[in-house]
């Protein structure tokens, strides 16, 4: 009998746990998944568009392109958030390497579609293909970009391996870490181990996702604080004459009171429609602009206003509107800026219920109108930090949200003086995508006119 001596060292442990068995979990993952992708694309089409094409090779129809660029960067936004984060280096890039070949991939539909908005001179667009070996290896071969900048995060072992591979760098700007996310790093070593040693640099929001970063046991010389890339997000230049003219199409007048309610989820439509007709036995003028966060869900939030009894009108209706009704269904996408900038007061959901971690509270505020949030803000922690130490703000249980309201529209001055300290907070933090900007660039290849 002849034994073999085998010599597992933590290196070679990785090096295997990259192959197979990570291509084999991420299928398993999948399976579990694939239910609910079935479900919603036959009944909602939420992943109709966004599911079923991650499972292509590579991108055809750029070969061209790509041969006449000698710079390419891939920068890759899960949705739409990300994407609007996203947007403020574009201008920098575009500046200083206008010859680059920018791709940008996202995960979500509704981030594709706003990519496609708010970056029209990027070269290509793709939805992020599936991580297995085989196909993401293909998708990187025919782009190999000089640069992966990953925004607020969303690691993928193989994505980022093949980058690399391709003699590529990788990395993290506006970058955080949920505590659930860290919590299961934790739990696994040497995939975490495998996953961090992809990324050459870390630039994070702010010193706890440093902390966390670091308690995985990343370099420090890998961590550096630049910020919020959102911070920079320009808010829509909406003249008076065209807050005018929204004001007419959705219903609204001189005597009505505008709440607009950004970004909800399930239940929470529900909840704080309930509240609200409890407000308007007392309140009556109060008129809600409700924009659910996702399309598929439209002809739900609209079921449930009329189990309701509420009077409502969409937005896609406006030759319909009237002014007694008490809520606007914003069933577009694309417009909840011009919300926001008509509300006296805003509410964004996603905050209210538990697995979702809150969004974009600093997009109102910016616009000098007072936000409301909910206490489960966990994927915003500097966000909420930021705008409660400059008084822009409230974050709130559901339970506490009349009585709040209730007191700032019979004193609607207290209104426009928090709202003027969100548009002093946001002239205090602009500067992250310079700064961001200065980082990343000595990643990339040098143009010959910097040699000069």
């Amino acid at each position: 009998m002849i034994f073999y001596k085998f010599n597992l060292t933590k290196h070679s442990v990785i090096g295997f746990f990259q192959g197979i068995p990570y291509n084999f979990l991420l299928f398993l993952l999948l399976l579990c998944f694939l239910p609910k992708v079935l479900w919603q694309t036959l009944f909602y089409g939420k992943y109709k568009k966004n599911f079923f094409v991650r499972f292509k090779k590579s991108k055809r129809g750029f070969d061209a392109s790509l041969k006449e660029k000698k710079i390419r960067i891939w920068l890759h936004a899960p949705s739409v958030g990300e994407v609007k984060g996203l947007s403020t280096l574009i201008p920098h890039i575009k500046e200083n390497y206008p010859e680059a070949f920018l791709i940008i991939s996202t995960l979500s539909k509704t981030g594709q579609k706003q990519a496609k908005s708010l970056i029209p001179s990027a070269d290509a667009f793709c939805y992020l293909p599936f991580d297995f070996s085989w196909i993401i290896g293909s998708f990187v071969k025919t782009f190999r970009p000089h640069l992966l900048v990953l925004v607020e995060g969303d690691f993928w072992l193989n994505f980022m391996s093949e980058v690399k591979k391709w003699g590529g760098k990788v990395v993290l700007v506006s970058g955080k870490i949920s505590e659930k996310s860290f919590k299961r790093y934790l739990f696994f070593p040497l995939f975490r181990d495998l996953l961090f040693k992809k990324i050459d640099r870390l630039y994070v929001q702010g010193k706890l996702y440093q902390d966390r970063f670091l308690k995985l046991g990343i370099p420090p010389e890998k961590i550096f604080i630049l910020g919020n890339l959102k911070y920079d997000i320009p808010s829509p230049e909406i003249s008076h004459k065209e807050q005018e003219k929204w004001k007419k199409l959705l219903g609204i007048d001189e005597k009505h009171l505008i709440v607009t309610v950004g970004s909800t989820h399930e239940k929470e439509e529900e909840l704080l429609l309930t509240i609200f007709q409890s407000l308007w036995k007392n309140f009556p003028q109060v008129k809600v602009l409700l924009a659910p966060r996702h399309p598929e869900r439209f002809k739900t939030v609209e079921k449930i206003l009329q189990e309701k009894g509420i009077a409502y009108g969409l937005s896609t209706q406006v030759e319909k509107h009237q002014k007694h009704q008490k809520v606007i269904l914003i069933n577009q996408i694309g417009i909840l800026p011009y919300c926001y900038k008509l509300a006296h007061l805003t509410i964004v959901g996603g905050s209210f219920v538990k697995g979702i971690g809150g969004h974009d509270i600093f997009e109102p505020a910016k616009m000098g109108v007072p936000v409301l949030f909910g206490p489960f803000m966990h994927t915003q922690i500097h966000l909420v930090k930021d705008l409660l130490e400059a008084g822009v703000g409230k974050q709130l249980h559901m339970n506490e949200l009349q009585d709040y309201m209730q007191k700032s529209f019979l004193f609607p001055s207290l209104l426009k003086e928090e709202g003027k300290k969100g548009v002093a907070l946001a002239d205090k933090m602009k500067g992250v995508s310079s700064r961001t900007w200065q980082e990343i660039q000595k990643f990339l290849p040098q143009r010959k006119s910097q040699t000069l």
